[in-house]
């Protein structure tokens, strides 16, 4: 009996394939570019590189070498007053009551709280008030862990301002702490209360960007480009 014939395959139509492709393979495709795309989007914008900062706050406090009791300089002091470098914002007696010692602004700022009235007893080191300067001169931000790269100085940092300004200023880092340190609670994510550690960095301000003392910002750490770094701006004299 002879072999029967050998039919040729029957075809496949597009439509079908079309169809065992979106069941078979379409799913694994979509999956590994949304994998793609969010590990892209983690890298450049939300990983560790992207960090929230604060202005500093330039203060220092008034207080005198010795014990006695605080008595009104010739122009008197309130809070918020502003105050010149060398001002005397107060006195103390202290054993000779003929010859009180002054006790002057240790800069141009603002007074933003005084801790001694005339009139009270003062010890020596004791704070009296503080003095604040009106300008920040450096922003403050912890790089969290893990640390995907190794912050250097001179690299650029893009300073993102928040609701008050928009734009994004050039900056730069300015110094790299050798050690972790606590990361301050107002750069913690909000209802963390754990202490958490993170690797200080000090970012200069951009001179065209005016910010407040303790004003929160967001930075970009870009790895990729290193500049000279610039000086820190001191407070005004």
């Amino acid at each position: 009996m002879a072999a029967p014939e050998k039919l040729p395959p029957i075809p496949t139509p597009p439509l079908v394939r079309w169809r065992e492709f979106n069941i078979n393979y379409l799913p694994v495709f979509m999956f590994i570019t949304v994998a793609l795309v969010a590990w892209a989007l983690w890298s450049s914008r939300l990983g560790p590189q992207t960090l929230h900062g604060e202005a500093e706050t330039v203060e220092a406090y008034v207080s005198s070498p010795q014990p006695g009791v605080v008595a009104e300089a010739p122009k008197r002091v309130r809070t918020f007053q502003a105050v010149a470098a060398g001002e005397i914002v107060a006195r103390v007696v202290g054993a000779d009551p003929k010859n009180p010692l002054p006790l002057t602004s240790p800069y141009q700022g603002v007074v933003t709280q005084i801790r001694k009235f005339p009139g009270e007893t003062v010890a020596a080191g004791e704070p009296i008030m503080t003095v604040t300067a009106p300008e920040p001169d450096r922003i403050i931000a912890y790089l969290r862990q893990p640390m995907t790269f190794e912050p250097k100085e001179g690299m650029r940092v893009d300073v993102r301002p928040r609701a008050r300004l928009k734009g994004v200023y050039d900056g730069a880092i300015l110094h790299v702490s050798p050690q972790l340190a606590p990361i301050r609670g107002s750069l913690l994510p909000v209802g963390q209360t754990r202490v958490e550690l993170g690797l200080p960095i000090i970012i200069s301000i951009p001179k065209s960007l005016k910010l407040f003392p303790g004003e929160l910002v967001d930075l970009t750490v870009v790895p990729d480009e290193i500049k000279k770094a610039p000086k820190a701006e001191k407070p005004a004299k």
